[in-house]
């Protein structure tokens, strides 16, 4: 015969909280500079449907910037980059301009895994709110047309399930109280040298090869 335990034998006992999961921790870190870039000046313009088509262009070379040694550093597949170029060639840019664009060398060390993984978090993440910034550039390209927005457009109605795969290999790597640690600084260091490489009349040249 088995006896209940104490909680089931007390009815007003509060159920025991669900540990936090990776992320969820790596949310509520990063949530600070999440609200900066809502508002960031051109951003925010892309949010607002209002973005100008050279002030598009410009930002679509900084995030190149970005993410062309992001990749490199992280070992993932240059899909990023690739979809901006695309974009840019859109746009008139020759392969040769796109190649001469300043890139940022001022990323977290991405030595570990879990380092790796933390900031693989911030552009897996990133890819969510692009499939909505995307519909605001209708103004620009015409409902329905991807060309000059594949970076924005990313993975389109695949989009949910590849955020969802990555997210569950988070939460079982950040099972790991020191690995999730890891992840979490990692995602937080490297959203702050994005933060910093797209405050680009601000950064000058310093953070530019």
């Amino acid at each position: 015969m088995t006896t209940a335990g104490p909680a089931a034998l007390d009815r007003t006992a509060t159920p025991a909280a669900a540990p936090r999961s990776a992320r969820f921790a790596l949310r509520e870190a990063t949530r600070a500079v999440h609200a900066r870039l809502h508002v960031h000046p051109v951003l925010g313009t892309v949010q607002a449907g209002t973005i100008e088509l050279a002030s598009y262009r410009v930002l679509l070379g900084r995030l190149y910037g970005f993410h062309v040694p992001f990749e490199a550093a992280a070992g993932i597949a240059p899909e990023r980059s690739e979809w901006l170029a695309d974009d840019m060639r859109t746009l008139g840019l020759t392969n040769a301009a796109i190649a001469a664009l300043p890139l940022c060398a001022s990323l977290p060390r991405l030595d570990t895994p879990h380092r790796r993984l933390g900031a693989q978090y911030v552009v897996e993440g990133s890819t969510l709110g692009g499939r909505e910034l995307s519909k605001r550039l209708d103004h620009l390209f015409g409902p329905d047309v991807r060309a000059g927005r594949c970076f924005f457009s990313g993975r389109d109605a695949d989009t949910g399930k590849a955020w969802r795969t990555f997210a569950d290999g988070l939460d079982a790597a950040g099972e790991d109280p020191a690995a999730c640690a890891e992840m979490i600084a990692a995602a937080v260091e490297t959203f702050a040298a994005f933060e910093t490489w797209l405050d680009w009349k601000a950064a000058g040249t310093h953070a530019e090869r």
